[in-house]
């Protein structure tokens, strides 16, 4: 439905769907942005880009009230859970004016994201409407975020894979304010700048200073031990894809250094393997929603993929969907 209709028929709960609406459970399709605020990634944030994160999409407009009025709730859930793994998306279209100011004025720290039209793709046709993506790019809740319990949000962090995220959490910021700015500016995604800025606090004259740089440095080189194994064993049971897909996720993390060049060489690599195609075609059928799952036709489609890929991690995979 195009927004010119939607707003005729727009109240403050979904009221219904005219597309497919994605079921907890079903695989969360990509919600559509093509223009991003508050984001610090080089490219389209997507919910691929964020696997292995808590993320709540709130489908909302700048013209509606309800949306606006529940703008301090989703905000103070970001501020709370941001440094434990939730990642937030508000998510609207061109109908929004002038949104950027809007922004600034909330104001509004979170990622906004404008798409085509605002709910399509998720059935939303009333808004605010929130989902709640889980770790594993499942639906875990959706509904009003007025009604969204708290408990929801912190039951689904624990299961956060820190190695699947962007960049390092630092669960307490550094009482030493250079190397907290640092560590700020590392947790949304600048890694490999931040690692070298760290590095030469090392040798800095304030004793303070350089040993707040190292404790920082040694949390970053945890985390990236515990990437490094999770695209190891990914790789070890045959989930190629996903482990192409997060070694470029870490290049890019890591812009800049010596370690970016290491990690876009393994996910070259990892492109060049057989499993990397299999997956890939894989993938497209697990991203189709509930709803479409119970065409028949989508049953004769996961046939011929078990059929061409009988053995493996994608074909065991496979027998998931139609259950």
């Amino acid at each position: 439905m195009r927004l010119a209709a939607l707003v005729l028929i727009l109240t403050a709960f979904a009221i219904g769907a005219q597309a497919a609406v994605p079921e907890v459970g079903s695989t969360a399709p990509e919600f559509g942005g093509t223009k991003f605020y508050n984001s610090t990634a080089p490219g389209p944030v997507t919910l691929a880009g964020l696997r292995g994160k808590v993320v709540l999409i709130d489908f909302w407009a700048t013209w509606c009230g309800p949306c606006v009025a529940a703008i301090p709730h989703v905000s103070e859930l970001y501020e709370k859970y941001k440094d434990k793994g939730l990642v937030v998306i508000g998510h609207t279209d061109g109908s929004s004016q002038n949104l950027e100011q809007f922004i600034k004025d909330k104001p509004i720290h979170y990622i906004v994201s404008v798409g085509e039209n605002i709910g399509d793709v998720y059935g939303v046709t009333g808004i605010p409407h929130v989902y709640i993506i889980d770790p594993d790019g499942k639906v875990a809740w959706h509904g009003h975020p007025a009604s969204l319990d708290e408990k929801v949000v912190s039951d689904l962090l624990k299961n956060v894979r820190l190695s699947a995220s962007p960049a390092p959490a630092f669960a307490t910021p550094s009482k030493v304010a250079k190397v907290a700015k640092l560590e700020e500016s590392i947790a949304l995604g600048k890694v490999g700048a931040g690692v070298k800025a760290l590095e030469k606090l090392v040798a800095d004259k304030d004793p303070s200073a350089a040993e707040a740089a190292k404790t920082s440095l040694e949390t970053i080189s945890v985390w990236k031990t515990a990437l490094d194994a999770d695209i190891t064993k990914m790789r070890e049971k045959g989930d190629v894809f996903g482990a192409a897909e997060l070694a470029a996720s870490a290049a890019t993390s890591y812009a800049g250094s010596d370690a970016a060049k290491s990690y876009q060489d393994l996910a070259a690599e990892l492109k060049k393997d057989p499993g990397y195609t299999v997956g890939k075609e894989f993938q497209k059928l697990a991203s189709n929603p509930a709803e479409a799952r119970k065409d028949p036709r989508f049953a004769k489609a996961v046939q011929a993929f078990e059929k061409k890929h009988p053995d493996g991690y994608y074909g065991d995979q496979a027998k998931e969907l139609v259950k």
